[in-house]
């Protein structure tokens, strides 16, 4: 791979897949429920499923191109300028990609390597099984903030009740255990839970706040970080795992997941019983949505294009909507395709290519720039749809933008819109 063809890779990740300068990312949303049932949830087993149902989950695996960010034992990895996650852990050398290698100067690797600070660390999609089907097939139509330390979000794509299911099935094809055995006790498990600093990691949110008093064993600086980035939320812990692995995973995660950053923690079965109980029984309070924030007016002064290609779509738009003869990639998703969209031809690392706007569903051009039935530029409901997303309220018919990363902040959608009321001009246009 030419240091060019990088430069579109990985050049322009400063905002797109970067931390913001150390201020928190916004997340998508906790769905709002009520509390929970003091008792364990009535249980339906999940039988096995046919095989030529779990044929048709990993054909769509494949089809919306879940390894370009997901490492996924039946599914090959994709070529380095496809692997979102592979390219990023190349770059920062952890990873080696046999047979790909990437011809640039120091200087450029440095910058590189200055800019990847996420989509570095995402799960490994291996030993599903031990997640209820039906928990991962809403979790595809309803992809809430699962790892609140995160910055990256599972990106809200095309598919159907039935794909989703399909893919859950594939994930997750055994038949779930008849569990015989009782929990222990919820109290004894939130004294074990705190006593262990499992608030070190992970937030249980709508339960009471859960203690770190410090960790009971010594642990990797780089596996504890790893731990906390991946924690999920255990609020969902009662409808993600199927009850007879949960007492399994607590007892000893690696002999389930081998590459797991959970830290194997010395409990005795009737410890893992107690923790279990805390986790699936413990009353949860309503969590509170979240406002979805208005876009800001138009401002005053001139704004051109120039400034808006540097501060938006060179930092975060032409990563994934670039022509391909322009950049020597693929394009992106939002140009040639990708995770079960179809072409859109969308290029926005040039003015030509901005003003020329994508392909609808019949192939014909149409403006991203022209206002919609409200009077909002197409591209900017796009971009405030992701905040509508992170606050957990999608916009029915527009898809967030840019996909599965934290939303552009309000003064950049500010900046654009503004240059395009302004009429989309270049600076060699602004009178002096």
């Amino acid at each position: 791979m030419t240091a060019r063809a990088l430069a579109f890779v990985v050049g322009v990740l400063a905002l797109a897949a970067c931390d913001d300068g150390g201020s928190t990312p916004a997340r998508a949303a906790v769905p709002t429920t009520a509390e929970a049932s003091p008792e364990p949830p009535a249980r339906v087993l999940e039988t096995a499923v046919d095989a030529s149902v779990r044929a048709r989950g990993e054909a769509l695996v494949v089809q919306h191109e879940c390894n370009r960010c997901h490492t996924i034992a039946a599914v090959a990895k994709p070529k380095l300028e496809l692997d979102c996650v592979g390219c990023h852990r190349h770059i920062l050398g952890r990873e080696v990609v046999p047979g790909s290698p990437i011809e640039a100067p120091p200087e450029d690797w440095a910058r590189w390597q200055r800019n990847v600070h996420s989509l570095v660390d995402v799960p490994v999609l291996a030993s599903t099984e031990r997640f209820r089907r039906g928990w991962i097939a809403a979790f595809l139509q309803d992809t809430h903030d699962l790892r609140p330390n995160l910055a990256p979000t599972m990106p809200r794509l095309a598919l159907t009740a039935t794909d989703a299911e399909a893919i859950a099935a594939f994930l997750s094809p055994a038949a779930e255990a008849p569990d015989d055995l009782a929990l222990g006790d919820a109290a004894r498990g939130r004294e074990i839970a705190r006593a262990k600093s499992c608030g070190t990691c992970h937030r249980f949110e709508g339960a009471d706040a859960l203690p770190a008093p410090g960790l009971p064993m010594a642990i990797d600086h780089a596996a504890l970080a790893l731990g906390q980035q991946l924690a999920p939320d255990l609020r969902f812990a009662r409808e993600r795992m199927r009850p007879e692995a949960l007492v399994r995973w607590l007892e000893d995660p690696k002999a389930i997941k081998p590459d797991t950053a959970m830290p194997t923690y010395p409990l005795t079965h009737d410890e893992a019983r107690d923790v279990a109980a805390y986790l699936v029984s413990t009353p949860l309070e309503p969590v509170a949505a979240a406002a979805v924030p208005q876009r800001l007016p138009v401002l005053d002064r001139a704004v051109t294009y120039e400034e808006v290609h540097e501060r938006v779509f060179e930092k975060t738009c032409r990563h994934c909507h670039s022509d391909p003869s322009q950049v020597i990639g693929d394009g992106g998703p939002g140009y040639m395709g990708g995770f079960g969209f179809r072409k859109r031809g969308l290029d926005l690392n040039s003015y030509e290519g901005i003003r020329s706007g994508s392909l609808d569903d019949a192939g014909q051009r149409r403006s991203v720039l022209a206002p919609l039935a409200d009077g909002t530029p197409k591209i900017v409901a796009h971009l405030m749809a992701r905040h509508a997303e992170i606050a957990g309220k999608p916009v029915e018919g527009v898809r967030g933008m840019p996909l599965a990363l934290p939303p552009l902040p309000l003064e950049d959608i500010q900046l654009l819109e503004t240059w395009i009321v302004q009429g989309k001009k270049r600076a060699s246009e602004v009178p002096r």
